[in-house]
């Protein structure tokens, strides 16, 4: 945040973890974008699991991926060897991580130099506010946001103020992921350091360095089994809730005859314009007798989150690929206007890779948005001090 390193040309592996998939890349970084050399996503069987079988399952599918791709990297040029990944990233998604912002500010007697430990004073002071967090599994804490007589600046160090304020942040990790990614990771690419950071963290970072016009706005990050919805007001974290509806759950529900990975590949299809058989139509049916449900469940969260502060107009939806033209549709059409602070219907934005451009080029694998988040945030992370 504070100096530029200015790493280019390190390699990198980064791993985008969620809670039915992963994504895995080697990286290049730079100062102005991460290249993809290669890449790849897996997925598990979509079928119920326990909390701790999906903990198991996905970080052994984690293992399986890297190890695919760093070999598919160490093969792809055969007359020069490729550059080792000097450094594993993971990037853990919801459900397995939780982020929280907490503000706090100190007004002087007189005109103060600004430093790294007045700052990191305020930021400890900023993380001492109750919350529900476990603080031995604390993954990180950091600093989003230094205000310097109540301006938000960038290059805070040195300057001199009678009143200085700033945004923290600390995310929780479930334990046994930790453990496991770490392990994992370890064992396919021995000796390297391995550092961790939350999914949140990561797009809210991208968002707040590459799409700064967007203040106030509500992520909408669908996993397997759980939407995450947070509010964003600058870069606080202002509010948080949990759905308990995803990729697999949703699935579960549309499938006819119990045939979720058939009923994937519909939607896959669905999703490009190119599905027109009798099985599409039914399914088109099925996912909009699916509406009224989720409008209740999402609905009741919504109420949850605006009973505090009303929600912002602007939502930016991360989900899979499948579900992302049908979800920001459902997002949209439906009236979920009572909820916001203008009164009027959400506007949803789907992330897209074609939104990374700026952040993220593919030399090599399928454009993937989380993959590319990952990637784009570690390259900003390498970056700055």
């Amino acid at each position: 945040m504070f100096s530029l390193k200015r790493t280019s040309g390190k390699v990198v592996l980064v791993a985008d973890v969620e809670d039915v998939s992963v994504g895995v890349s080697v990286a290049l970084l730079s100062k102005t974008q991460a290249t993809i050399l290669a890449s790849e996503r897996m997925r598990l069987p979509l079928e119920e699991r326990t909390q701790d079988q999906s903990a198991s399952a996905v970080v052994q599918l984690l293992e399986e991926c890297a190890d695919k791709v760093l070999k598919a990297y160490a093969g792809g040029d055969a007359t020069h060897a490729p550059k080792q990944p000097q450094t594993i990233y993971a990037i853990i998604r919801s459900p397995w991580t939780r982020l929280r912002t907490a503000h706090a500010e100190e007004v002087f007697p007189k005109e103060v130099a600004v430093s790294k430990d007045l700052i990191a004073t305020l930021a400890k002071k900023a993380l001492t506010e109750p919350s529900d967090f476990n603080k031995s599994s604390i993954l990180e804490t950091g600093v989003m946001q230094v205000y310097l007589n109540g301006y938000p600046t960038g290059n805070p160090l040195g300057k001199r103020v009678v009143r200085a304020g700033v945004v923290a942040y600390e995310s929780e990790v479930h334990p046994e992921i930790l453990r496991g990614v770490k392990e994992r990771l370890g064992k396919v690419a021995p000796g390297r350091n391995i550092i961790v950071r939350s999914g949140l963290t990561a797009l809210s970072t991208l968002l707040r360095e590459h799409m700064p016009d967007i203040h106030r706005y509500v992520v909408l990050d669908v996993g397997g089994s759980t939407t995450t919805c947070s509010v964003f007001l600058r870069e606080t974290v202002s509010q948080n809730a949990g759905v308990p509806e995803g990729l697999t759950t949703i699935i579960k529900r549309i499938s006819s005859a119990g045939m979720p990975e058939e009923t994937l590949t519909q939607l896959r299809m669905l999703s490009t314009d190119t599905c027109s058989t009798d099985a599409c139509k039914a399914l088109k049916d099925s996912l909009a007798r699916l509406e009224p449900d989720l409008a209740k469940v999402f609905g009741e969260s919504f109420a949850t989150l605006a009973a505090k502060r009303r929600l912002p107009n602007n939502a930016i939806l991360a989900a899979p690929v499948e579900l992302s033209p049908w979800l920001q549709g459902f997002f949209s059409r439906l009236d979920f206007s009572q909820f916001t602070a203008t009164m009027q219907p959400l506007v949803v934005e789907t992330l897209t890779p074609e939104h990374l451009t700026d952040v993220v080029t593919w030399k090599s694998g399928i454009a993937d948005t989380g993959i590319g988040v990952a990637a784009g945030y570690v390259n900003i992370l390498e970056q700055t001090a």
